[in-house]
């Protein structure tokens, strides 16, 4: 039985994948500082709002007035659409996800259900992690944040402070074999110029594409464009 699609609203990037992601999935997007994250992560709930979907945004280290005015470059008018109740906004501490997880979803959970929403975005993952002093214990917290929100039967997408061309910087290893799908975004070198790439390195389910794409940030957001060969 062919699964369902989630479509992410990121132009040619669905062609990459099926389709969209695996409905009810958790998905993370891992890059740099700057590497096109959020406005990804944006894109993907804007899509949910486009199909009638209520969407939730979760920022550990964004104020929402500064997250909506740095999206207004992109044409996105996100308190315009928290007006129409379809895009809800949460600026939580990752201390109190750590007590989420201790409440079994607390004030998070109470938000999902009330408004049933299908789409999720945490933004980012890492700060979470780092409230954690050893592997095991990170581990076994991302494993409870993971069945939190597994049991709300939303598509998540959560974002990841991540350089995947440095071989010191292995904040993706207590998450990346939990997770549905793994998409990394670069902002490489090449020659005297730098170039924006994304790759999906898994997605469970699916025989998505396996070479690197080009991508582009402009006035509407990431286009995807097509593959390229690039050794990193």
């Amino acid at each position: 039985m062919e699964e369902k699609r989630v479509e992410t609203g990121v132009p040619g990037f669905d062609n990459l994948v099926g389709g969209g992601f695996e409905d009810q999935s958790i998905n993370l997007i891992a890059g740099g500082s700057g590497s096109g994250k959020s406005i990804f992560a944006v894109e993907f709930l804007l899509r949910g709002i486009t199909k009638g979907e209520k969407v939730l945004y979760i920022s550990f280290e964004e104020k929402k007035q500064d997250f909506y005015e740095n999206m207004t470059k992109f044409g996105w008018d996100l308190q315009k659409a928290e007006a129409t109740g379809k895009f809800l906004f949460i600026e939580y501490s990752p201390e109190k996800v750590k007590m989420m997880l201790e409440e079994g979803g607390g004030a998070i959970e109470s938000t999902v259900l009330k408004h049933k929403v299908t789409r999720i975005v945490i933004d980012s993952v890492s700060s979470f992690s780092l409230l954690f002093d050893d592997e095991q214990a990170r581990r076994k917290a991302i494993l409870g944040l993971f069945d939190i929100i597994r049991k709300w039967n939303v598509t998540s997408l959560l974002t990841v402070q991540h350089t995947p061309t440095s071989e010191k910087d292995r904040g993706l290893s207590y998450v990346e074999f939990e997770a549905d799908s793994l998409i990394f975004l670069y902002n490489l070198r090449i020659d005297s110029n730098r170039q924006r790439f994304i790759e999906v390195l898994k997605m469970r389910g699916t025989d998505h594409s396996k070479t690197m794409h080009i991508f582009k940030i402009d006035r509407g957001g990431i286009k995807v464009g097509p593959a390229v060969r690039v050794k990193v």
